[in-house]
C-alpha cells in the first residue's frame, strides 16, 4: 500500500497527519518510532499548540484513550501521573497524534 492509498476521515487526527506529512512516508514513520518529544510533530511542540489540538479533538482523543486503556488493561492517565507528566493535554494530544502515526505505518506494511 502507498501513502496516498490511506484512507482518512475528513478532520480526523489521521487526516491530519497525512496532510502534515505532505506524501512524505518518512515523516509519519518518524513520529510513529520517535514521537512527539523534542519537537518531532508539526503544530505539536508548544502547549498552546497542543492544547488548543486536545481542544479541538478532545472527543476523538477521548475515544482513543478509552480504547487503549481497554486493550492495554490499565488506566493511561494514572501511568501518565506515574510518568511525571503534569499536564494531561499536552500528553494525550501527543499520544492520539502517535499512536494515529503508527497506526498510518501499519497500514502501509499491509
Amino acid at each position: 500500500m502507498e501513502l496516498k492509498d490511506i484512507k482518512a476521515e475528513e478532520g480526523s487526527i489521521k487526516a491530519l497527519i497525512l496532510e502534515d506529512a505532505d506524501n512524505e512516508v518518512s515523516y509519519i514513520k518518524d513520529v510513529a518510532e520517535q514521537g512527539c518529544q523534542d519537537g518531532g510533530c508539526s503544530g505539536l511542540v508548544y502547549y498552546n499548540d497542543t492544547h488548543n489540538f486536545y481542544n479541538q479533538r478532545a472527543e476523538e482523543i477521548d475515544e482513543l484513550v478509552k480504547t487503549l486503556n481497554e486493550e492495554m488493561g490499565y488506566d493511561i492517565a494514572e501511568n501518565m501521573k506515574r510518568l511525571g507528566q503534569t499536564d494531561i493535554r499536552n500528553f494525550l494530544s501527543w499520544l492520539a497524534y502517535e499512536v494515529n502515526a503508527q497506526e498510518i505505518m501499519r497500514e502501509l506494511e499491509d
